[in-house]
């Protein structure tokens, strides 16, 4: 028999208890909270938990030598800490996700673990399902593995904010990274071996909190996608793409359905529900491991959670601006010029490239490419239902480009390091993502702009553009516009 304590009683623990009156071999015998008169109340909501004892505070609880193993429910920024004073005290440790803040932290603890012997692992429910053996079954009739896509979006921002939870309470734990992008990167880690270098970045933030990042990924020859939000709803989707076909896992986060679709025709649906409900799996091998004394569970190893901290660790310096990001853009405008000439069958290439690209956005967007010799229009075209109004952004863009001498996000990259962004948008200029000199040679001859997308895709369409009809790789922007 396993002896559970629970270290925190918000809404996941409850969950947790819930589920653990259904594992063979496991007991609640203790929980702990900030007041005694908390950890009672909660005791007096759960299952299995007769004779329970309620603590006032963490410490007393670690002490407490009935107790084998821990479920750790405290807010992120508190997982590091008493993760290790469990193990140190001889806890078996089940620790929500994300495990830990940062990979650092997550080494740390790894090294606590095996050095004590004690055992460690992430509550990362998607792996323990009974789906995700059969779509790990599914993946390797696919071919080798090509690209991952992982999206975890909800439209929740409404409802979390201003309330009082991990979720936007400024402080370390907070931002959709460490809350849907801790899901996404478990798949995209257990699918895509060695380490990761950030490709693309997009996001937005509120109050200095990340509430959107839709980051492109490289694991070498592998590409991976990582989207989450806040602020937004989308399908729910693992994607993961072979040589031979693809796997679609819905609602990766706590999933019961996938698709797997071959290149030959081939299509096959797979369901299988959870076995009590998606806590179930994970506590449930826990317990067998703490029963039979493993020191790992194959399944979510410590080097995964340090894996998936890292991948996180890889997309969140982009929501800070830095110097470098300058550099960045003045290397792709070196980059990103015409040799000889460029006249209007040129812009025509470069707008044909801009609008074929739209299917990978999920919104329209218009396009200008202006001749600055005589302000003549050398290719303008809109995506169906797009304002005038967008094409009036377009040319505060490419004011602003004229201005500077730079692309547009040039300006807004130096004024938010500066802190003159007012004085920019003053003088009428739209600082903002969406127009890039044309230069032939040194000189510009004319001026690109795209308006309609937000976060700084726009800048990343011109990029993708220019890059495409000229055959040249630039380094990606690297930092989020918000």
């Amino acid at each position: 028999m396993v002896r559970w304590g629970i270290l925190g009683a918000g809404n996941i623990a409850h969950r947790f208890a819930a589920s653990l009156a259904h594992v063979e071999g496991a007991c609640l015998v203790a929980a702990s909270c900030r007041t005694q008169e908390k950890a009672s109340a909660f005791l007096a909501e759960v299952p299995c938990a007769d004779g329970a004892r309620a603590y006032a505070g963490h410490d007393a609880l670690l002490a407490d030598d009935e107790v084998d193993a821990i479920y750790l429910a405290l807010p992120h920024q508190f997982h590091h800490e008493w993760a290790i004073r469990a193990l140190r005290a001889g806890k078996a440790v089940l620790c929500e996700k994300p495990a830990m803040l940062t990979a650092a932290e997550m080494v740390e603890v790894a090294d606590v673990a095996r050095e004590t012997g004690n055992l460690f692992m992430e509550a990362m429910k998607p792996r323990f399902v009974a789906l995700y053996a059969q779509v790990l079954d599914a993946i390797r009739r696919i071919g080798a593995i090509t690209r991952v896509e992982a999206t975890l979006c909800n439209d929740m921002l409404g409802f979390v904010d201003g309330k009082g939870t991990y979720h936007m309470t400024p402080g370390p734990g907070a931002g959709v990274l460490l809350d849907c992008g801790t899901y996404c990167a478990s798949w995209i880690e257990a699918l895509c071996p060695g380490e990761p270098s950030l490709v693309s970045i997009a996001g937005a933030a509120k109050d200095g909190i990340d509430v959107y990042a839709d980051a492109g990924l490289a694991f070498g020859d592998v590409s991976a996608r990582l989207e989450c939000a806040f602020d937004r709803g989308k399908p729910r989707t693992a994607t993961i793409i072979g040589t031979t076909g693809r796997v679609v896992v819905d609602d990766l986060h706590r999933p019961v359905h996938a698709t797997l679709t071959l290149e030959d025709g081939t299509v096959e649906e797979l369901d299988v529900p959870y076995e009590v409900d998606d806590f179930y799996g994970e506590v449930s091998h826990f317990n067998q491991l703490v029963m039979a004394g493993e020191r790992e569970s194959p399944i979510m190893p410590l080097d995964a959670s340090i894996g998936c901290a890292r991948i996180l660790d890889t997309i969140r310096p982009a929501f800070t601006v830095s110097p470098h990001a300058l550099e960045v853009l003045e290397e792709q405008e070196r980059l990103l010029r015409y040799q000889d000439k460029f006249d209007a069958d040129d812009a025509f290439r470069l707008g044909a490239a801009i609008k074929g690209l739209a299917g990978d956005y999920d919104l329209g967007y218009v396009v200008r490419i202006v001749r600055e010799s005589d302000g003549y229009d050398l290719f303008r075209w809109g995506a169906d239902g797009k304002r005038p109004a967008n094409y009036d952004y377009a040319d505060g863009k490419r004011a602003s480009v004229l201005r500077i001498g730079h692309c547009s996000l040039w300006g807004w990259t130096k004024a938010q390091l500066d802190g003159t962004a007012d004085e920019l948008f003053a003088q009428g200029d739209m600082p903002v993502a969406g127009a890039f000199p044309i230069r032939v040679g040194d000189e510009q001859v004319a001026t690109v702009c795209v308006s309609g997308l937000h976060e700084g895709l726009d800048h990343e369409l011109l990029v993708r553009s220019l890059s495409q009809v000229l055959h040249v790789d630039v380094p990606a922007y690297p930092c989020v516009t918000v």
